[in-house]
């Protein structure tokens, strides 16, 4: 459960609590299990906070603060996190379903696990981060930069990846069965058992991918470079 004291500091609202973060920095931020559900909380210090199993669907996190923070198994369904700062932030088993995390900065972050299925991701940057059996279906990934990230595993079914960069990408059982790839650069990605079934790879660069047991059947393969 969630720290009274810090709970009451954060009700006073968003300047109060940053006011008070500043005078507290050396404080172990506990918030464990809260419900801010559709709270007005952007550009809120979260730093280095424990939220995890917190509620925060629906919340306005516009320009938050959460570096370093621990956001295990919590809740942000739904929630408006551009802009945010996500630095060292642990978000493996989150639920950010639907959220707004375009041109958001993920990089090397630790999503495995979580849920991204309906969340805009457009221009947002994923590089080197830990995907692995994220649930992506139907997420727009438009101009995404996942090169060097982990994908294997993930589920893209249906996803937009649309000039999105995947060089050197792990996607090993990754399903992108009706995913949209046109003009997307897989080149130097593993690709390993990957499921392409019904995807559009229309000017895709497949150019020194890994393909063995891959499934492309019924994919759209039409000027993508091999």
């Amino acid at each position: 459960m969630a720290n009274k004291e810090h709970l009451m500091q954060l009700q006073k609202g968003v300047g109060s609590w940053n006011f008070w973060r500043s005078q507290s920095y050396r404080l172990q931020i506990d918030l464990i299990e809260v419900n801010l559900a559709y709270a007005e909380v952007s550009k809120a210090d979260f730093s280095g906070a424990d939220l995890s199993l917190a509620n925060l669907g629906g919340a306005n996190l516009i320009g938050a603060n959460l570096r370093e923070a621990n956001l295990t198994l919590a809740n942000l369904s739904g929630a408006n996190l551009s802009l945010a700062t996500f630095q060292d932030v642990t978000l493996c088993m989150t639920n950010l379903s639907g959220t707004n995390l375009s041109l958001a900065n993920l990089s090397s972050v630790n999503l495995s696990l979580a849920n991204l299925s309906g969340a805009n991701l457009s221009s947002a940057v994923l590089r080197n981060a830990n995907l692995m059996g994220v649930n992506f279906s139907g997420a727009d990934l438009t101009n995404a930069d996942l090169s060097d990230a982990n994908l294997s595993g993930a589920n893209l079914n249906g996803a937009n990846l649309t000039k999105a960069l995947l060089c050197e990408t792990e996607l090993s059982g990754a399903i992108l069965s009706g995913a949209n790839l046109t003009r997307a650069n897989l080149s130097g990605a593993v690709l390993r058992k990957t499921n392409f079934n019904g995807a559009r790879l229309k000017e895709a660069d497949l150019s020194n991918t890994d393909l063995h047991a891959a499934n492309l059947d019924g994919a759209y393969l039409e000027n993508s470079k091999h």
